[in-house]
């Protein structure tokens, strides 16, 4: 696991190693350089596999340079495919493989791979630069085609290597709207993310192509297996997966909230793998705290466990320190919780964590896929004779304001959004405006410009849409940029076992009664666990992995508000009506007042934003 950052716009070496210096807590061990009259490239090592020099990078062989950031976890069976067609290997380490594979089997080598990669390859026969980003997601890749190819890890690396530094408003808009920036678009107009299963051809004279080389979304459901036989075979791809990432040369650990998910990824290890270290936040606030349940499945495994009870002052620093992790606007704040797990198991000795994001977008674990279902056949069957009249007065009342002057039970942001629910086209807009933060109206009043948001459809209806939305959005830039800058802040890698592709792709075979069954979420795995802990263990309601904000503000960090939302600061984004702001504030006093929290995640939004502005593009 490490940073990467090249570029062909043949900026200083000052600038350039400037540039690089910003990520360097990607990979503290090592760093080294490389560059000629046509690129240049650095890396900084977290080393992980074969600690020796032999797998430092950039890496070179015959006519190729490779700087990578990930680990491939089937690496040793490939390197075997190509020793049987001549190919010497002088050290242990993926690099090596992946370098040899390309010069191969060039861009179909990646086809191969099975792990979490975002890697570089220069050509010195051609010129020419390939960037790869692995399947799901789990490796950022941010580029530039500023007078060149720029490239890097995270945001922040481009920044000095940028003409300029222009909003993307869509952008800003997003991250209001669900908390996150996705697909290909990042804050600043001329950066911008390679998707997930895609790649970047770039030639010497400016032109590039992207291509896919991997999607879910053609896979069939399968209904040709029994339940036994599901069973059996997502028990035994969930075995392969979780043991092959335990591939290191450094202490490995798991995270366990005590949720199904990481309960199962413990269970799993510590009876395929052996004894664990286990790492767990918990909340002196009782309603978010799982510490609890994590330490009752730590005792009963027998694992090596240690645990953090986190309150204001621990989380403090985090907090303010939110926009150094996180270097462009992101609204998760259970980003505070992942950081402070990801320091305690440095502080542990441990280099390597497993963590269980992915769980819920393949086997259907959230609670709000079937509040949404049910409210979406409300709406367009039992409310089909009302609706052509219901949202034309809906409207006529909201174009008045006077819901807007009216705080009580949040009355204005429940009408809007119901305004919009009302007119949606298809189940994954109404899943997208269900879960926004703010409706299309709110929107509109809250920013200066308008953005018309492009109508999303998935190839599946219902809960299955709804999950194949989470996968390509929600899951790769909200809960995969959260792990990525949590753990890599801190020199530790995250790996991901349930995002391992052929996991992925079979999940997508799945029948649905074997994910969601009478009421129940993630049925098959729920069967699965029960073979390593007591039912009694994980049969509780979900509580998720977020800290108590509303407390925690209103309690302790109103001078953040009071610092950062006064008008002229407000003013000087050029992105905010200030009167909205005003209004918002006014708002959460009011409710403030009333022991409520009706408006604190559009309040720590506006707040976020002003952070991050402040911070890097001030």
């Amino acid at each position: 696991m490490c940073g990467i950052i090249g570029s062909t716009n043949l900026v200083n070496e000052k600038k350039f190693k400037s540039a690089a210096a910003t990520i360097k807590h990607r990979g503290p061990d090592t760093t080294a350089y490389y560059g000629n009259e046509h690129i240049l490239l650095a890396h900084h090592r977290l080393a992980i596999l074969d600690l020796s020099p032999n797998g430092a990078q950039p890496y070179h062989y015959q006519n190729l340079s490779l700087v990578y950031n990930g680990e491939i976890y089937n690496y040793q069976s490939i390197r075997e495919e190509l020793s049987t067609l001549g190919y010497n290997f002088i050290s242990n380490s993926d690099t090596e493989v992946l370098i040899k594979a390309f010069h191969c089997w060039h861009v179909k080598a990646v086809e191969k791979l099975n792990g979490m990669f975002a890697f570089a390859i220069y050509d010195h026969n051609d010129h020419a630069v390939y960037l790869f980003r692995d399947r799901l997601g789990i490796k950022p890749l941010y580029y530039a085609l500023d007078g060149g190819l720029s490239f890097c890890s995270e945001l922040r690396g481009l920044l000095p290597l940028l003409s300029s530094k222009d909003i993307n408003l869509e952008a800003v808009y997003e991250y209001f709207r669900v908390g996150y920036i996705s697909r290909n678009k990042s804050i600043f107009n001329n950066i911008q993310k390679l998707l997930p299963g895609h790649y970047l051809h770039y030639k010497p004279d400016g032109q590039h192509e992207l291509k896919s080389y991997w999607s879910f979304q053609h896979i069939a459901i399968d209904n040709s297996l029994s339940e036994e036989e599901w069973q059996d075979k997502v028990h035994q791809q969930l075995i392969q997966s979780v043991t092959s990432h335990m591939i290191s040369d450094v202490p490995v650990g798991v995270f366990l909230s005590g949720g199904l998910d990481s309960s199962l990824v413990s269970a799993i290890l510590n009876r395929h793998y052996g004894n664990i270290h286990t790492f767990t936040i918990g909340f002196k606030d009782t309603r978010f705290d799982e510490s609890p349940y994590a330490r009752q499945i730590a005792q009963h495994l027998g694992t090596k466990h240690a645990e953090l009870i986190l309150d204001m002052e621990d989380a403090r620093k985090t907090f303010e320190n939110f926009y150094e992790i996180f270097d462009e606007p992101f609204a998760d704040t259970s980003g505070v919780p992942t950081a402070i797990v990801s320091h305690l198991a440095q502080q542990n000795g441990v280099k390597v964590v497993l963590s269980a994001d992915g769980g819920d977008e393949l086997f259907a674990g959230y609670d709000h896929y079937y509040k949404t279902d049910d409210y979406y056949n409300q709406f367009f069957h039992r409310l089909a004779l009302i609706r052509p009249w219901l949202r034309p007065l809906l409207s006529t009342l909201l174009n008045t304001n006077i819901p807007k002057r009216i705080f009580y039970k949040n009355i204005f942001h429940k009408l809007a959004t119901l305004e919009e629910l009302l007119g949606v086209k298809n189940q994954t807009q109404f899943y997208r405006a269900f879960l926004a933060n703010q409706a299309t109206r709110e929107m509109k009043g809250l920013l200066r410009y308008e953005i018309h948001e492009q109508t999303i459809q998935t190839k599946r209806t219902g809960i299955e849409g709804f999950m194949q939305h989470d996968l390509t959005h929600y899951l790769p830039d909200d809960l995969l940029v959260k792990s990525d800058r949590a753990t890599m802040y801190h020199g530790i890698e995250g790996r991901l076992p349930f995002l391992d592709h052929q996991l992925v792709e079979m999940s997508q075979q799945l029948p649905s009664s074997l994910k969601w069954r009478s009421g129940t979420s993630k049925w098959i795995l729920r069967k699965i666990l029960s073979e390593y802990i007591p039912e009694g263990y994980f049969q509780r309601p979900k509580k998720g992995f977020s800290i108590p904000i509303f407390n925690w503000f209103s309690n302790h960090l109103d001078k953040q508000f009071q610092e950062y939302l006064q008008p002229h600061r407000i003013k000087a984004t050029g992105i905010f009506q200030e009167k909205e702001v005003a209004l918002e504030y006014k708002k959460y006093l009011y409710f403030k007042q009333r022991g409520e929290e009706s408006n604190i995640e559009k309040m720590w939004r506006i707040l976020g934003f002003m952070m991050w502005w402040e911070k890097w593009n001030s």
